[in-house]
């Protein structure tokens, strides 16, 4: 059951969400009437089978996509008739997005990947310099600030992103398959670190994954199926 809510404790709000591609002459619907509140401070796990909707939702809260049908509200806003300039402030200064593979930019250090979002949103260099060293130093890679992606293992490039995420202090961070290309050791650190940004720090957090043992770590596991939600159950 959907957990109830004040509106200023809603980061996510989703009613009747509906999401359909067109392959040749055949509309495939990939979510099928998804109905989601997610509280401000929540760790919500999306878990289901490949092809069951969890990264097509994860993609309309984050803004790169729109629903077909239905209303999406993140963090207050309701994105039905915003431009796309309107729609790329919102995730810039509203949401944090961690990708499976990274995304970070080959030739610029971790300190720079993490000042990318501040210097988009107009922060001046001494600001973006602290604050990005303070971010890696708070996922434990302060003395990595001054390496590139190369040098850089696979955790500690999640890390970056993790903390690039976080650059411009937002309302909700998107997780997809945060440890679906990392090492069971290394994906267990990454998991911890998230868990440790939403139990210290209240960083709501939204995840798209496969992983179980994240799953055993959130407060909140939201299953799919065919495009709708199967189950909606507490975590830890």
């Amino acid at each position: 059951m959907t957990p109830t809510a004040t509106g200023h404790e809603i980061a996510v709000q989703a009613e009747n969400l509906h999401k359909s591609y067109v392959l040749g002459a055949t509309a495939i619907g990939a979510l099928r009437g998804v109905d989601l509140v997610v509280k401000r401070g929540e760790f919500v796990a999306l878990m289901g089978p490949s092809g069951c909707g969890k990264t097509t939702l994860l993609n309309l809260i984050g803004a790169t996509d729109l629903p077909s049908r239905g209303r999406l509200h993140v963090d207050g806003v309701d994105l039905s008739g915003l431009s796309d300039d309107q729609l790329a402030d919102l995730r810039r200064d509203r949401l944090g997005i961690v990708f499976q593979f990274h995304n970070l930019i080959p030739t610029l250090t971790a300190r720079e990947n993490v000042e990318l979002p501040m210097q988009f949103k107009g922060v001046a260099d001494a600001g973006r310099r602290q604050r990005a060293l303070s971010l890696l130093e708070r996922v434990g890679l302060k003395d990595r600030a001054d390496h590139q992606p190369s040098e850089l293992s696979g955790g500690e490039q999640q890390r970056v992103a993790i903390a690039r995420a976080l650059a411009n202090q937002p309302a909700l961070v998107l997780l997809d398959e945060p440890t679906g290309d990392l090492d069971g050791a290394t994906g267990g650190e990454i998991i911890a670190l998230l868990r440790d940004l939403n139990r210290r720090e209240g960083v709501t957090l939204v995840i798209a994954t496969h992983d179980g043992s994240i799953a055993e770590q959130s407060s909140r596991i939201v299953r799919l199926r065919d495009g709708r939600i199967d189950g909606d159950a507490p975590g830890r």
